[in-house]
């Protein structure tokens, strides 16, 4: 019997079969691969379905992923000792190490992206901040002027 036809008929997922599942992609499983082995895992398409569905979902497995990426790059000081040990090839090394920091980049960008991005939220329009400067200029200027009108008050008066 396929994977396919054991889970066409497979019951409803519960919470702690979807807790489970992205305990497995935490730890470094890809989805595809629980999706396909694991018998008591939901096919991809009722994952995607899920994923595309369920918002609070998608934002657990978004962070589950980041946990994968986390795994792949504890792995790379896991080959680098295997490497100084003579375990195991140095360019052997090399490439999967490159493989294990492009995919770690992917999963976890926050962590180990190339590119670090600073969001900015603007709270107000520039026209608006333009006019707020604008204004305060002016107080200046209104509190300069006066500043002079009194200083030649007392100049007259002495």
């Amino acid at each position: 019997m396929s994977n396919h036809s054991r889970k066409k008929g497979a019951k409803k997922h519960t919470e702690t079969h979807w807790i489970e599942f992205l305990r497995r992609i935490g730890e470094g499983r890809s989805a595809n691969d629980i999706c396909k082995n694991d018998t008591d895992m939901p096919a991809w398409r009722v994952v995607s379905e899920k994923l595309n569905k369920d918002a609070n979902f998608a934002s657990r497995y978004a962070m589950a992923m980041e946990n994968r990426g986390q795994v792949y790059a504890d792995k790379i000081a896991e080959i680098i000792d295997k490497v100084i040990e003579g375990t195991i090839d140095p360019n052997a090394g090399r490439v999967a190490i490159d493989g294990l920091k492009w995919t770690s980049s992917k999963l976890a960008p926050r962590k180990y992206g190339d590119v670090h991005r600073m969001e900015v939220k603007h709270e107000t329009t520039y026209v608006d901040a333009l006019k707020q400067i604008s204004n305060e200029v002016e107080g200046v200027q209104i509190q300069a002027t006066d500043d002079l009108r009194e200083r030649e008050e007392k100049a007259t008066i002495q």
